[in-house]
């Protein structure tokens, strides 16, 4: 058993009362009536966490193209209740999904952190808002519009950025002043308002950037020029570059899809390069870019990478939920959080061994596969 946060435990042993876990270790104290379960000679794992993909409604929905900033969209409205996507990522372990807005628009909108399986969507839902989705330029073009209008550069993109961003955090500012009885009240703005949530603490930024430019651009306007707390998704290519420099702000990566770079006549595991400079790197398949039952997949690509086996395996675990700030409910066996597992034959990281059972707050979750 791999509890993340602790130790391996061999022949161990997860006691789950009410959805919760209650104990982990061995030879634990059994409640009469209890069900037990054993699997001889297999992994128990938590189960994955997914930070960046665009499942679990219509795949048109996710973009808005009309207006560069669209803070006051969330994807919360266009997730349905068991949609193959997700069914299938149950199936690989995956059993936490932040479901975002897509890359073309510089603000997104708000995303979702979902339960992948559930008897219920009110069951299902982990936290709204998950993260404010933004995004940064990227080899592919995204969020530049390639239209003539502005922010179809990098100078563009980002003088917007700012500008609305600093209007939000003066609405901010403002708006509290005037809760604590100083100062009239800002007019209410229904496209701030959803921002505010960035500086109460509720939820962080995830930002679409890629490379030492993006990466350290995100954090130069973001982190440092307005105390937004950010978690850079995607982040491969050369972010390892400035890989001592991110680590030295503790801004955390979600790295994905691609796993590796061609630089300076090698190739580089970005994870890997990354991990060893510091920073607190996780890992993400930007479904349906590629399947989100790929996530395992990609700890297993990583490690063969140079990513270390057992740091592989908390990149889909525990550092996803530190980085989005759900670790006090998900991400590792530790009595007190979520119920949510999956029993592995073998090395989870092995693409040829699939769960035998995953659970879903203590429920056992269907294994559909194709």
């Amino acid at each position: 058993m791999l509890p993340i946060d602790q130790p391996p435990i061999d022949g161990g042993e997860v006691l789950i009362v009410a959805g919760k876990i209650a104990a982990v270790g061995r030879n634990l104290p059994v409640p009469a009536d209890t069900e037990v379960r054993t699997f001889a000679d297999a992994w128990i794992v938590p189960g994955f966490v997914e930070l960046h993909c665009h499942v679990g409604g219509p795949q048109g929905d996710i973009n808005d193209l009309v207006l560069p900033h669209n803070m006051d969209l969330r994807t919360l409205d266009t997730l349905r209740q068991d949609q193959p996507e997700l069914l299938l990522a149950v199936a690989a372990g995956v059993t936490t999904a932040l479901c975002i807005p897509g890359s073309g628009s510089s603000i997104g909108g708000l995303g979702t952190i979902v339960k992948t399986w559930g008897p219920d969507f009110d069951t299902r839902l982990v936290r709204y808002p998950g993260a404010m989705k933004i995004a940064l330029h990227a080899r592919g073009g995204n969020p530049a519009r390639r239209s003539g209008d502005l922010g179809s550069s990098r100078l563009g993109l980002h003088w917007m950025l700012r500008q609305v961003m600093r209007e939000a955090k003066d609405y901010h500012d403002a708006c509290t002043l005037a809760e604590r009885g100083i100062g009239e009240r800002p007019r209410f703005s229904p496209r701030l308002e959803p921002l505010r949530g960035l500086w109460r603490g509720e939820f962080p930024c995830i930002l679409h950037a890629y490379g030492a430019d993006d990466t350290m651009t995100a954090v130069r306007i973001l982190h440092w020029g307005l105390g937004i707390p950010i978690v850079i998704s995607h982040g491969e290519y050369e972010s390892f570059v400035v890989g001592k420099e991110l680590a030295a702000v503790g801004v955390p990566l979600n790295i994905g899809p691609t796993l590796y770079e061609f630089f300076e006549g090698r190739f580089v595991g970005n994870a890997s390069e990354l991990f060893f400079a510091g920073v607190k790197t996780s890992l993400c398949t930007d479904s349906p870019v590629i399947p989100q039952e790929a996530l395992p997949l990609q700890g297993a690509m990583a490690s063969r990478l140079g990513l270390p086996r057992e740091d592989a395996i908390a990149a889909i675990t525990l550092l996803p939920a530190q980085a989005i700030g759900i670790a006090h409910r998900v991400g590792s066996l530790t009595p007190g959080k979520d119920a949510d597992l999956a029993v592995f034959p073998g090395d989870p990281l092995d693409p040829r061994h699939a769960p035998m059972l995953v659970l879903i707050d203590g429920r056992e979750a269907p294994l559909n596969r194709r």
